[in-house]
């Protein structure tokens, strides 16, 4: 009796659905949905700037339209990571479709800087531009209202945020056992205000902290510890499983090791991930400033 008043039931709601819906009131029926607006990515120049350079530095991309027709690209910037929130955004500059919906969209950091003010750019910092696309009708189509499933699809190469980071190439120390000014040291080998020294090398495009990690007073160097920089970024990193330091135990890095060395303000900031005795003991942050 159970199942035959189960199948009456949806037989029921079966008809009343039938009967009552109509054309327009289903939103799968493309009918009732109007044609959107948007850029896919046609090439990526460049996403980096120079912080040496900023007023000529730019970070550039290739987008082409698709969808009703184009009027102009409104760019935005925020620093970060990308956001829906509008609110957070700070206008850039327009770019108008005078290309049959072909775009070549370039940002210096200059109009990053000038966009951001007061907060200023810094190497490291990274920032998300915004192609805010206005149709013809007027109507607008961006990040924040254009559903994530098109923005975060490879499918549709969507290009309606990229990103711009702010490096400094590296051309080296300048020697060796340079002194360098504490500023943060979560190991706790040194206190802020210490002088520690700091070398090129051994190989190019390397720095040796071996004199500031471990520092003697507490342990011996076992081996160096030597961070590999990317010369065209200043990104510097350091390979898993070295045993650098004999503190009664033995610590080693981890991964990741990650940070930067910037020649342009003379500074090193890592985040060192330490094993002691083959235990993880967390990411630890030291930044260096060049006296």
């Amino acid at each position: 009796m159970r199942r035959i008043l189960s199948s009456l039931l949806v037989l029921t709601m079966g008809s009343v659905l039938m009967f009552s819906c109509k054309k327009g009131d289903v939103i799968q029926d493309p009918a009732s949905l109007g044609v959107g607006s948007y850029v896919t990515l046609t090439k990526t120049t460049n996403t980096l700037l120079n912080f040496a350079s900023l007023n000529t530095s730019k970070v550039s991309i290739d987008v082409t339209a698709k969808g009703s027709e184009q009027e102009k690209i409104t760019l935005y910037v925020s620093a970060g990571n990308a956001t829906r929130d509008r609110s957070k955004w700070k206008k850039i500059k327009e770019v108008p479709n005078a290309n049959g919906g072909l775009y070549t969209l370039e940002v210096t950091g200059k109009e990053i800087a000038d966009a951001i003010a007061p907060t200023a750019i810094a190497p490291g910092n990274s920032y998300t531009i915004y192609n805010q696309i206005t149709c013809k009708d007027g109507r607008i189509f961006d990040f924040s209202n254009t559903s994530p499933t098109l923005s975060g699809n490879p499918n549709y190469n969507a290009a309606l945020s990229w990103a711009a980071v702010v490096v400094c190439p590296f051309t080296g120390l300048g020697g060796t056992d340079i002194d360098y000014v504490v500023v943060q040291d979560d190991w706790v080998d040194w206190s802020p205000g210490d002088i520690v020294k700091v070398s090129d090398g051994p190989g190019a495009n390397q720095v040796d902290i071996s004199k500031v990690w471990p520092n003697p007073a507490y342990g011996n160097i076992v081996n160096k510890l030597v961070l590999n920089v990317d010369p065209a970024t200043g990104a510097a990193t350091s390979p898993a499983g070295v045993q650098w330091g004999n503190y009664g135990g033995i610590a080693s890095t981890g991964s990741p090791t990650t940070g930067y060395v910037f020649s342009c303000t003379n500074t090193i900031t890592m985040s060192i991930r330490i094993l002691y005795n083959n235990a993880d003991q967390g990411a630890f942050k030291l930044i260096l400033r060049k006296k």
